[in-house]
């Protein structure tokens, strides 16, 4: 549970928030709208992947996701937000900077999120 905890985490889905409220009442942020939520998404969706793996797979706080299971998020996400729905519907629009901006949360997540939760005892 400690996983959901992570200041990040709570930072990425603070803004997701401010931003929904922002868009269902008329005043989009330019930037914070188009780009922050990117750059914050691979972090959040991969912590709760995290979290998902040491709760009910693994069942301990040191597990780490390796750095393919990050990739695969990265791509994955790219190819369904940035490739297939654009592909599918008129709503969603392709952007590449999207995709550096995941590639960039994945970097983020990895290399400063994805660390094991060491208990300190007295």
């Amino acid at each position: 549970m400690k996983t959901l905890f992570n200041p990040w985490f709570l930072t990425g889905c603070v803004i997701w928030l401010i931003v929904i409220i922002l868009r269902k009442t008329g005043h989009p942020l330019p930037y914070l709208n188009g780009y922050l939520t990117d750059a914050f998404a691979i972090p959040v969706i991969a912590n709760l992947g995290l979290w998902f793996q040491r709760v009910f797979i693994y069942k301990t706080n040191y597990y780490v996701l390796s750095a393919w299971h990050v990739i695969f998020v990265v791509v994955y996400v790219s190819v369904v937000f940035e490739g297939l729905l654009p592909w599918l519907s008129v709503k969603y629009t392709a952007d590449w900077i999207d995709v550096l901006l995941y590639f960039a949360g994945g970097m983020f997540f990895y290399f400063v999120m994805n660390k094991p939760l060491v208990e300190i005892r007295d």
